[in-house]
């Protein structure tokens, strides 16, 4: 992994899927993974930003549909671009993530090389805010080292 890589989190409860879509993304990404949304949202308040959020919406902890609300509703998250990968086809819910401003909703099973072309998509148009990102990083671990003392 060279440094710098754009940085993919994945929230998903099945192992299988986590491995499958890492393996799948980790020659050009840096890939992190969790089983629920709890963990993912722990991640994120330490200060980590990744550049692209692949979430599904059935975890535990924290729903991924909680999980994608309270990003939106945050100053420091709400512009981390999100893709759903969920076994949930209901029209509402599909709205319901639309409204939320996901990039992409994909059901399972997906197509891998939708998914791949979707995340480049993502990066392509995100291109120019990647490097801002790490300012906003930097920022953020200040203010998370100043209320931990």
């Amino acid at each position: 992994m060279k440094h710098g890589e754009p940085t993919i989190l994945i929230i998903d409860d099945q192992a299988s899927i986590r491995f499958l879509l890492g393996s799948f993304l980790k020659n050009e990404y840096r890939v992190i993974g969790f089983e629920d949304g709890f963990s993912a949202m722990q991640w994120l308040v330490n200060a980590n930003f990744p550049d692209l959020i692949l979430l599904d919406l059935d975890v535990p902890r924290l729903s991924g549909l909680d999980f994608l609300a309270q990003i939106k509703k945050s100053g420091f998250f709400q512009d981390i671009p999100v893709v759903i990968i969920s076994g949930d086809h209901a029209p509402e819910t599909i709205e319901h993530c639309n409204q939320l401003g996901v990039k992409a909703y994909l059901t399972k099973p997906f197509d891998p090389m939708k998914l791949n072309a979707i995340v480049k998509d993502v990066f392509d148009e995100n291109s120019s805010q990647l490097q801002p990102k790490h300012e906003t990083t930097q920022l953020f671990s200040k203010l998370t080292a100043r209320l931990r003392k």
